[in-house]
């Protein structure tokens, strides 16, 4: 897709002081946003480390650049093994000073109400890629094991719905792990009820992303990182990003193989739908289809 340049209007504030070295990245994971990808760039920055599994933690052997110290420190000790925890309003200055020594990008999914840690620190630059969210849907999801239960089921190769897994498809649908699901990551509570979850849930979730400085939008990730990399003086190319996301797909409600499930998951997806066509419009890159 063509893109559109778009800095983040709150994006202006972090960046000198990030390039001096006192400021740490913060990345909003949520599963199947290209968080790995993300990671991958940044793990490529001269002189600078990341955690590793995703940029979550200290990966399988715990010997990647993970402080001991980390473990027993008490504001995160209820999240042992993960860099990016729930941090509160208050702890987020000492969560900063104790994290950027040793990282200079963290990922973390909410582990808490992520509408309480202080975003607008100014040692704080935080980052979200955001994502189509009957793409997401149909890249499988692993709570429950759905991911696994329909690759298995699935011919090689293919893991749309088909004949043979149109019955997992709507029993994944109907299940409380898809259920708006980058909303429910994003909300101020747990609010989302299908298709009736209420516009107060998707507003909680819009005044979350209104305070986060870079929005990347997945369909045009690889512009959306350089220009991520150009605002914070980082290298970065666009060089094999479509190799690492996705292959390239037929048109949504075609790769649903059955229109009555399409229009089953998109009404209720209609607010995290919502949530995503708002957030475009804001991400570092405007893409264009």
């Amino acid at each position: 897709p063509k893109a559109t340049n778009h800095l983040h209007v709150h994006a202006q504030a972090p960046l000198i002081v990030f390039s001096s070295s006192t400021a740490i990245i913060r990345n909003i994971h949520i599963t199947h946003h290209a968080g790995t990808v993300l990671c991958a760039q940044f793990k490529k920055v001269a002189g600078e480390h990341t955690p590793e599994f995703a940029c979550l933690g200290p990966g399988q052997d715990k010997e990647h650049y993970w402080p001991e110290e980390a473990v027993k420190a008490s504001p995160w000790a209820e999240k042992r093994g993960v860099v990016g925890s729930g941090i509160s309003y208050y702890e987020t200055k000492e969560w900063v000073s104790f994290w950027r020594p040793y990282y200079h990008f963290v990922s973390g999914d909410g582990g808490g109400n992520l509408h309480q840690t202080n975003w607008e620190y100014e040692n704080l630059v935080s980052t979200i890629v955001m994502r189509d969210p009957l793409e997401r849907f149909l890249a499988g999801g692993k709570c429950d094991g759905w991911q696994e239960k329909i690759a298995s089921a699935s011919p090689p190769g293919n893991e749309d719905p088909s004949n043979q897994t149109q019955y997992l498809y709507w029993e994944y649908a109907n299940s409380k792990c898809t259920d708006n699901y980058a909303l429910n990551a994003l909300a101020r509570d747990r609010c989302v009820k299908g298709a009736n979850t209420s516009i107060s849930c998707l507003d909680g979730a819009k005044e979350l992303l209104n305070r986060v400085t870079f929005i990347l939008d997945q369909a045009c990730l690889g512009k959306s990182i350089v220009a991520l990399g150009n605002a914070l003086h980082l290298n970065f190319t666009e060089s094999g990003f479509e190799s690492n996301l996705h292959h390239k797909h037929p048109a949504i409600r075609e790769r649903f193989g059955n229109d009555t499930l399409y229009e089953f998951v998109k009404t209720r997806f209609t607010r995290d739908i919502e949530l995503y066509e708002w957030s475009k419009k804001r991400s570092i890159v405007v893409c264009n289809k």
